[in-house]
């Protein structure tokens, strides 16, 4: 059952208006020494339901439980260690597995209309050993060029919370959208995955004695996607999370410089067991807290990359405070790391502020993500059939960036004059 859904909230607002009505009626029609009792309990299944209805509107408000498996902390999910790094299967075509019916049809009629498809996907870790269900955004350029290939952005969220947010409270496929129409950003495949399971926060690191979420989301999750759609490798990944999500963001592309472009913290903070039951992860060892702190590893690895993105809203002051020590320690001890902090004005920490925060965000990345490369060729094995028909343009085939093409049939907005976190989101 959806906690989320409007039935949901039907049923509870029902229940919440029958329980105190039943109450009342029946408060003098208890029979002598049952009164008391009888009505005390009345007056406790009042305040229990009350309190349900206000859990109910604050949980979808902040989507923070989306299903009453998530609530209990139970996953019909699995984890099974692998046995070794070297004997774990590598990835396949089959890694992400998509749940959606017909969606290759429907991808491409969507992508005419110059819209992008959501996928529902199970996500298989070969190496980690977990499997996770979430989604992947794929743009109408994957659907209209199929021989092109396109970078990826990895998307976190925060704890408590599920995939589901950035479509729910964010509309994240209508600002990927009008993003790449505008060409403020390459088209890009996005990928949401989900960052814990059995309803405990996991940090995305890879637990001293547990499930190995480090590499399910900066080795499993990139793979697999390639594998299946024909991705971008090399160093083609952005990685952009809110929350617990920010603090994920910066901390695998700091480890990962080798594939992470980019990397995006949305009021995030940068000290390893500093968010609720999460020092569990690390058994009181100090090497691995360390080693999974970002300010630590700033100061102590000078890191050249990824090239960061630090936003906060500035009536959030906890994140204000780990943006400028993050941003003063990389200055002072990692002056070649680009670091870049940024405040969204009266903003606080929650998904307004991450709604405004986005298209800023999406723009930074579509800076440093490199643009749709052709597949390789295959070459004949005759050589006469390499000479050309016609004489080669010597100018160089790239994606072109800049204001885009209007056409009276398909509108698409004016590009910014430059990213921005402090302005409104942008409409289209």
């Amino acid at each position: 059952m959806s906690l989320l859904g409007t039935s949901f909230l039907i049923g509870m607002t029902a229940v919440t208006l029958l329980v105190p009505a039943g109450v009342a009626v029946m408060w003098n029609r208890w029979p002598g020494r049952a009164a008391w009792p009888a009505r005390s309990l009345g007056l406790l299944l009042v305040m229990v339901v009350g309190a349900g209805q206000a859990a109910t509107l604050v949980n979808r408000s902040f989507g923070f439980y989306s299903t009453v498996d998530d609530l209990l902390a139970t996953s019909a999910l699995t984890y099974r260690p692998p046995q070794s790094f070297s004997e774990a299967p590598s990835s396949g075509p089959d890694a992400v597995q998509v749940l959606d019916q017909d969606w290759l049809h429907q991808g491409r009629v969507a992508a005419r209309l110059g819209h992008g498809t959501m996928l529902t996907v199970l996500m298989v870790g070969r190496r980690s050993g977990l499997a996770r269900h979430g989604f992947v955004y794929l743009p109408p350029t994957w659907f209209l060029d199929p021989g092109v290939s396109l970078p990826v952005i990895e998307m976190l969220h925060g704890y408590p919370g599920s995939p589901g947010n950035f479509r729910a409270q964010l509309g994240i496929s209508d600002l990927l959208d009008a993003e790449v129409a505008a060409r403020r950003m390459p088209p890009s495949v996005a990928v949401f995955p989900n960052t814990y399971q059995k309803g405990r926060a996991s940090e995305c690191v890879n637990a001293v004695s547990g499930e190995q979420d480090e590499t399910y989301l900066a080795v499993d999750v990139p793979n697999d996607v390639q594998a299946t759609f024909g991705t971008l490798s090399g160093r083609s990944l952005g990685m952009l999370g809110y929350s617990e999500g920010g603090f994920c963001a910066v901390n695998l592309g700091l480890h990962h410089p080798d594939r992470v472009a980019a990397a995006v913290s949305l009021s995030g903070y940068f000290t390893a067991g500093s968010d609720t039951g999460t020092k569990r992860l690390y058994a009181g060892r100090r090497d691995a807290l360390l080693r999974n702190s970002p300010l630590w590893w700033a100061r102590h690895r000078s890191p050249t990359g990824p090239a960061l993105l630090l936003i906060s809203g500035t009536d959030d002051s906890q994140s204000v405070r780990q943006d400028r020590s993050m941003a003063r320690t990389s200055h002072r001890y990692a002056a070649k790391l680009p670091v870049v902090a940024a405040l969204v004005p009266h903003g606080a920490h929650n998904f307004v502020t991450f709604d405004r925060a986005l298209p800023a965000a999406l723009d930074f990345l579509g800076v440093h993500l490199p643009g749709p490369l052709a597949q390789l060729l295959r070459l004949p094995l005759d050589p006469k059939a390499l000479a050309p028909a016609t004489k080669p343009s010597r100018a160089p085939q790239r994606y072109r960036y800049g204001p885009p093409v209007p056409s009276p049939s398909a509108p698409v907005p004016h590009a910014s004059p430059g990213p921005t976190a402090t302005g409104s989101r942008r409409t289209v």
